[in-house]
């Protein structure tokens, strides 16, 4: 009976000093971060292709409206959109365009490289009322005005679509806006996710 109470207090003291061994956080393989890491900067460069599919859209829509049209605002508004585009397209290149990681980075520096693509990625959503909005205003703007002068002087009154077109456009651009707003807080989050994986990966 001795003997026995002294391997259960024995065991019971082993499993003790098992259950008090301070645990390791989970290993992550920079093949496996890798490869998270290269999904985002597709899904980031399909993005862009199709921003440069739509901007290339308005260019030939614009273009054709230039031709189209004799009302001198509107000819105005529709080159004010298209020069307002290829700025926007050009920005989006310069503030949001993929870069591929070197393949033989180790985990903590494909770590900090990708912290680094969020952060662009980030601060391009931030402000993109700046960059990505703001340029079509002045087209927009101009050739609505010149719409409704064309309007008033073939029909002598003004449709009521003529004052509605300018509230839509509004309203998309502030949900535009808004999601992007969005996004960069989701981006944000991933970013502190990465500071923490990164202090433990040191």
């Amino acid at each position: 009976m001795k003997n026995d109470m002294t391997n259960e207090s024995g065991s019971e003291d082993m499993k003790n000093l098992w259950q008090s061994q301070p645990t390791e956080p989970p290993k992550i393989r920079p093949e496996d971060f890798r490869k998270k890491m290269n999904k985002f900067e597709r899904r980031i460069f399909w993005r862009n292709v199709r921003e440069y599919v739509a901007g290339a859209a308005v260019i030939a829509a614009f273009g054709y409206y230039e031709w189209k049209f004799r009302a001198v605002l509107v000819r105005i508004g529709s080159g004010l959109i298209i020069a307002g585009t290829l700025y926007v397209m050009y920005q989006l290149h310069r503030r949001a365009s993929t870069r591929s990681a070197p393949a033989d980075l180790g985990l903590s520096t494909c770590i900090e490289f990708h912290r680094k693509s969020l952060e662009r990625q980030r601060d391009a959503l931030r402000t993109v009322w700046s960059w990505y909005l703001l340029p079509f205003v002045p087209g927009l703007a101009v050739f609505v005005i010149g719409s409704m002068v064309s309007q008033w002087a073939a029909h002598g009154h003004l449709e009521i679509g003529s004052f509605v077109s300018p509230g839509i456009m509004a309203v998309i651009f502030f949900a535009v806006w808004r999601l992007n707003r969005r996004a960069a807080v989701r981006l944000q989050t991933r970013i502190d996710e990465l500071n923490t994986l990164k202090q433990g990966s040191d």
